[in-house]
């Protein structure tokens, strides 16, 4: 029997973290500290989570043959990633994240990647066609040629395709690639951008009208919903002290896409995601999630036991 395995497609970056007392209007100068800097970019520590979660996975993204990126792809094949489909294109500029934490907020600046595309010949095809799902974003999935034709022919093959949609990583909900998602992942902006005035119940019924088996929407602090075409559940936040919420979101959707493919009855992946990405912030780096299935659970049960809902 082949191994079954996912395909995580998007940028890697390297995450420059610096520290402020607060942040400056438009055209002032500020003092930042420089706190360190990790291997980053959305997907990649997506792929990382599942990795860890015991998923063949498979990360395709763009890399220089520079210095940077050797770290970043020595980074992520030490998390077990398979990048044995990256592209090598000394066309791709260095990326990185800059995060700036001050005592009220934390802001985000994100290179410009968007030249980067990525070609998808009869290897890479393959690979895609093959995979239990593809995890990715929208603006991610523009990047492969022939995005549209190639959405249609994974679905009519049975790959699932699973997307992280928040408000930068999709253009509005008129998207052709939302009748092909199976599963989504809205953050609460990003759920205000999808309805554009509907309804929840307008945008719901539009989902499931097509590919969707479920969708999920994270709360942050007040934990998370989660709607199949059978169920739904809202499940409340865990109570943790934050440290840095850097790839909390990445880890509750990839725990759950994890539940989802074995077959999880939702309310056990709302749970056990929301006790995973709880976890995630009391960390700091974007790579603070990553743990085997058997921690997952330990986590959620001491989540529960705090909440006195332990199980007997």
């Amino acid at each position: 029997m082949e191994e079954k395995y996912v395909v995580a497609l998007g940028v890697a970056c390297m995450d420059e973290y610096y520290a402020a007392d607060q942040w400056v209007a438009e055209g002032e100068k500020g003092i930042v500290r420089c706190t360190g800097s990790k291997v980053g970019g959305m997907i990649p520590n997506a792929a990382c989570v599942l990795a860890g979660l015991g998923k063949k996975t498979y990360m395709i993204t763009a890399l220089n043959s520079g210095n940077n990126s050797r770290i970043i792809r020595e980074d992520l094949e030490k998390w077990k990633l398979d990048l044995s489909y990256a592209i090598t294109d000394d066309g791709v500029p260095d990326l990185k994240c800059i995060i700036v934490n001050t005592p009220a907020e934390r802001t985000i600046l994100v290179s410009d990647s968007s030249g980067i595309r990525y070609p998808v010949e009869e290897p890479l095809r393959e690979l895609l066609m093959g995979a239990e799902c593809i995890y990715t974003s929208m603006m991610e999935f523009h990047r492969l040629e022939g995005w549209e034709e190639l959405a249609k022919s994974l679905t009519e093959n049975g790959v699932k395709l699973v997307f992280d949609l928040e408000t930068s990583t999709f253009d509005s909900w008129e998207d052709p690639l939302f009748q092909y998602a199976s599963l989504l992942f809205f953050n609460e902006e990003g759920w205000k951008k999808m309805k554009s005035g509907r309804t929840d119940g307008e945008c719901m019924e539009e989902l499931f009208c097509h590919q969707a088996e479920a969708v999920v929407i994270t709360l942050g602090a007040d934990g998370c919903y989660c709607r199949s075409r059978e169920k739904e559940v809202r499940i409340p936040g865990n109570p943790v002290k934050v440290v840095d919420p850097t790839g909390a979101g990445d880890t509750f959707n990839c725990t759950f896409t994890a539940c989802w493919l074995s077959g999880m009855e939702l309310a056990d992946a709302a749970e056990l995601s929301n006790a995973a990405g709880a976890h995630a912030v009391t960390v700091h780096g974007p790579r603070g999630g990553i743990a085997s299935m058997e921690d997952m659970k330990k986590r959620m049960e001491l989540f529960r036991q705090e909440r006195g809902e332990a199980k007997s």
